[in-house]
């Protein structure tokens, strides 16, 4: 039996464990916003897009925002706005809603109206241009993709 010993291992050749990712998790989608601190305030929408009503007040929460891996980023919350109709030119993201409370009618160019209420859930593509009519308070979840963050 040889009684020689192993040498140590070349520093150079040990591999550098970096710490384990963070677990992907499911998000729950409160419709109170976070669970501790609610809804924060927004800023107000740009007063030349505003064509009916007083300037909105509008609160939101953002449950998850996604690494930017790809060009482009994903967001997902909650939104909720006082009555007003907005002029909504060359919608900047593509954005999944679903209506909590409230209703809103989007009207297109070519005067196509279609209301969304309680329950109902829609998407509005990049690029859409018509307005958005809201006639009372509305609370929505949203998913939003879009290539630079817009401000969801």
């Amino acid at each position: 039996m040889s009684t020689a010993r192993a040498s140590p291992p070349n520093p150079s050749e040990i591999p550098i464990s970096a710490s384990p990712p963070a677990p992907v998790r499911v998000v729950r989608l409160s419709p109170n916003g976070d669970p501790v601190h609610g809804m924060s305030a927004w800023e107000a929408i740009a007063h030349e897009h505003v064509v009916a009503g007083d300037l909105p007040r509008q609160r939101r929460h953002r449950f998850y925002v996604g690494e930017r891996r790809l060009p482009g980023q994903i967001r997902v919350g909650i939104w909720e706005a006082t009555a007003y109709t907005e002029r909504l030119v060359n919608y900047p993201k593509d954005e999944f809603m679903y209506v909590i409370e409230g209703s809103v009618t989007i009207v297109e160019e070519d005067g196509r109206e279609e209301t969304f209420g309680q329950g109902d859930s829609f998407f509005m593509p990049a690029g859409f241009t018509g307005l958005w009519r809201q006639d009372e308070a509305i609370k929505k979840y949203f998913m939003v993709f879009d290539a630079h963050d817009s401000g969801d």
